[in-house]
C-alpha cells in the first residue's frame, strides 16, 4: 500500500502545533507528499497516472479498508492519503491551494472524503467540486438535512450522529452525574471533567456546537456552550482524540461522534464506557465524498466514488470484521448512507438502528450552519477557547452561569458577518473586538 498519513487520530497521542497551523506527520513506511496548512503552503506534487490522491479526516482504519476493497477491483491503482488534523484544517488547505488559480486545472488532489456537510457545501458554492453524475440511491434529504449536494457535487458516503461518551467507571467512582442532554454537560459538578475540541480545527466539534445552538436556541445554546467551556479540562484539535482520552481516563466525558463512541465502547467494554444519545436532540448528518475540480485522475476518481457508494463499499461501514462483505481488519461502526442496506438489517451489521426510520425531534438547518460556519467557529474560539482560563476564574467568583455567560454577537449579526468574513481586515477587526470584550467581561488579559 502507498499511504501518506498526516493524521494523529488513533495514531499518536500528541502533536506539537505551530500557532494557527498543523504540523504534518509522515509515519514510518508511508510515502508521497506531505501537506501543511497555513500561509505559504507547498503545493501537492502530482502522482503517477494510476495513483489517486485523497484528502480526508478519516482515520487510518477507514483508509485501510477502503483502499483494500478498491484495490481488489483495481489492482494497478494506488492511493495517497492526505490529512490536516481535522476537517476544518483540510478545508482550509484545499481552499488555500485553489486560491488565485484556474479552478479547472486543479491542485493535484482528486477527492475530498469525509467530514460533515458544511465544508462540502462551501466547496460546492465556491465551484471547487465536479458533478458526480449520480446520487447512487441516496435520498436528497433526511429530516430536512441534505444528503446530496446541489447538482450532485457531493453525496453522503456514510451517516453520523452526535452524542456524549462517558467513562462510566470513573463517573460512578466519583459520584458524577451522567448527562442525558447537552446542557447537562454544563453542570458545575463536572468542572474539569469534560474535554472538548476547538471548532476552528475540528469539523465534528463544529457540528456538535451548531446542534446545541440550533436545538436550544441562540441565547440558551450559548449559555450551554459557555458552561461546557468552563467545565473543559482542555481544548484539543481532533475530535477522535476525545474518545481516546475518555477511554484512557484523561477525561470523564466528551462530545463524540457515534461511530467513534461505538468503537470505544466495544473495545473498552460497556462496564467502563457508555454512549449517550441526547434525548430529543438527535440529528443525523451526512459524511460526504466529492471529486475536486481539475482532479488529475478523473476517471479513477469516479470509480473510487462508485465503489464507496456501491453495496459492497457501503457494507464496510456497518458489517462486522470478517463477515461476508465486511471489513477484514477493523470494525468501523458506521451507519451506511445507502437506504437499501437497512431493508432488512443484516445480522452481520454492527449498527442496529435505522436512521431513515428515526424522525428528528427538532429541526436542524444545514444551510444556516454552512453559511455561518466560519464566523461561528471564530466566535466560539475567540470568546470561549482563547479566554477559557479567565472564564473559569470568573465562574469561580460568580458561579451563576446565566449571569456570566454572554455572546458578543446576535444570531442575526453572525449571519450578516458571514457574507464578508473572507475580508481578512474586517475579520481581524471583529476578532480583536470580540477578544477585547471577552477579556473585559471575564477579567482576563492578553
Amino acid at each position: 500500500m502507498n499511504f501518506v498519513i498526516i493524521n494523529r487520530s488513533f495514531v499518536v497521542r500528541a502533536v506539537a502545533l505551530a500557532a494557527g497551523a498543523a504540523l504534518p506527520l509522515c509515519l514510518p513506511g508511508c510515502g508521497g507528499q506531505s501537506t501543511s496548512s497555513g500561509n505559504g503552503v507547498a503545493p501537492v506534487a502530482p502522482g503517477p497516472s494510476s495513483q489517486l490522491t485523497i484528502i480526508t479526516p478519516h482515520d487510518p482504519k477507514i483508509q485501510v479498508e477502503f483502499e483494500r476493497g478498491f484495490k481488489a477491483k483495481h489492482p494497478d491503482a494506488s492511493i495517497k492519503w492526505l490529512s490536516q488534523q481535522g476537517t476544518a484544517d483540510a478545508l482550509r488547505f484545499v481552499e488555500s491551494q485553489f486560491a488565485n488559480k484556474d479552478k479547472t486545472k486543479g491542485i493535484n488532489i482528486d477527492l475530498f472524503f469525509g467530514g460533515g456537510p458544511e465544508p462540502f457545501m462551501d466547496l460546492a458554492d465556491s465551484g471547487l467540486l465536479q458533478p458526480l453524475g449520480s446520487t447512487y440511491g441516496v435520498p436528497a434529504k433526511l429530516n430536512g438535512v441534505p444528503f446530496v449536494g446541489k447538482s450532485s457535487t457531493w453525496v453522503a458516503a456514510a451517516l453520523s450522529g452526535f452524542g456524549i461518551l462517558v467513562n462510566k467507571q470513573i463517573a460512578t467512582r466519583d459520584n458524577l452525574p451522567i448527562p442525558q442532554v447537552w446542557d447537562d454537560l454544563a453542570n458545575p459538578k463536572l468542572r474539569d471533567r469534560v474535554e472538548l475540541a476547538d471548532p476552528r480545527h475540528s469539523g465534528s466539534a463544529h457540528v456538535a456546537y451548531e446542534i446545541i445552538l440550533q436545538l436550544e436556541g441562540w441565547d440558551k445554546g450559548w449559555q450551554t456552550l459557555t458552561g461546557l467551556a468552563a467545565n473543559a479540562s482542555k481544548f484539543i484539535d481532533s475530535s477522535s482524540q476525545l474518545t481516546q482520552d475518555v477511554q484512557g481516563g484523561e477525561a470523564v466525558m466528551a462530545p463524540a461522534i457515534d461511530f467513534y463512541a461505538r468503537d470505544a465502547v466495544a473495545r473498552a467494554g460497556g462496564d467502563k464506557l457508555t454512549y449517550v444519545a441526547p434525548k430529543g436532540q438527535l440529528v443525523v448528518t451526512p459524511d460526504p465524498i466529492a471529486i475536486l475540480q481539475g482532479a488529475p485522475h478523473l476517471d479513477l476518481a469516479k470509480q473510487f466514488v462508485a465503489y464507496v457508494m456501491s453495496p459492497e463499499g457501503q457494507k464496510l461501514w456497518m458489517y462486522k470484521k470478517g463477515a461476508p462483505g465486511g471489513p477484514t481488519q477493523n470494525d468501523l461502526y458506521r451507519q451506511a448512507a445507502l437506504p437499501t442496506l437497512y431493508k432488512p438489517l443484516s445480522p452481520d451489521s454492527l449498527v442496529r438502528e435505522n436512521p431513515y426510520a428515526t424522525p428528528n425531534v427538532r429541526p436542524y438547518d444545514s444551510a444556516k450552519a454552512s453559511v455561518r460556519r466560519k464566523v461561528l467557529d471564530d466566535l466560539i474560539g475567540t470568546v470561549l477557547v482563547d479566554n477559557q482560563k479567565a472564564l473559569k476564574a470568573k465562574l469561580a467568583q460568580n458561579p451563576n452561569l446565566a449571569q456570566v455567560a454572554f455572546v458578543p454577537a446576535t444570531e442575526a449579526e453572525v449571519a450578516q458577518l458571514a457574507a464578508k468574513w473572507s475580508d481578512a481586515t474586517a475579520r481581524n477587526v471583529k476578532l480583536n473586538e470580540w477578544g477585547q470584550t471577552a477579556r473585559s467581561r471575564f477579567g482576563g488579559s492578553r
